[in-house]
């Protein structure tokens, strides 16, 4: 059974299926703090990170948030929504919360390289740069599949190279047709 009540002293999180693959979503309160693919490469990572860092474990159910963000999700996969409006908690370090808070400003159907990224929050490292992208735990809603390699061509993707393949094509076939 999934519970409905807003926990502070938890991690709420539900399981959506999305046109390119599962993603959990996860709210603490009244903030989604996680819309990560459940198949990612980088799960168990992030759910360590969460446990450790809020001290919070996780319990299955749903919350006006994470249902806020599934009809948001929705509607930018219809191609109705092209940024999304959630209360958003980063869970990470400061220089990934940096990061993460880059790649809010990178344009629906856009792209920017991890030398850009780098550039925009003053780090010279572009590696570092690029684990902290590829920490992400708020995949779609914080763009991380908008983060490209110097050279244009693709790099990476914690859903996967054919998540990230699909999310750009969605939004440029969007952008061009509008």
């Amino acid at each position: 059974m999934i519970k409905t009540t807003d926990y502070n002293d938890v991690i709420i999180h539900q399981e959506w299926c999305s046109p390119c693959g599962w993603l959990d979503l996860a709210s603490i309160g009244n903030t989604l703090v996680m819309s990560d693919w459940v198949e990612g490469w980088h799960r168990l990572p992030t759910l360590s990170r969460f446990r450790r860092l809020t001290k919070k474990e996780f319990e299955t159910g749903t919350s006006p948030v994470i249902e806020k963000a599934k009809t948001q999700l929705f509607e930018y996969f219809q191609g109705k929504r092209e940024n999304f409006d959630l209360p958003l908690e980063f869970i990470g370090t400061d220089f990934q919360k940096r990061v993460w808070t880059a790649l809010l400003d990178i344009p629906f159907g856009e792209t920017k390289s991890y030398g850009e990224i780098a550039a925009t929050v003053g780090c010279q490292a572009y590696q570092a740069v690029g684990g902290a992208v590829g920490s992400n735990p708020l995949s779609i809603i914080v763009p991380c599949h908008r983060v490209i390699g110097a050279n244009g061509k693709l790099t990476g993707y914690g859903g996967g190279f054919e998540a990230k393949t699909w999310l750009l094509s969605h939004e440029r076939s969007k952008f061009y047709l509008s």
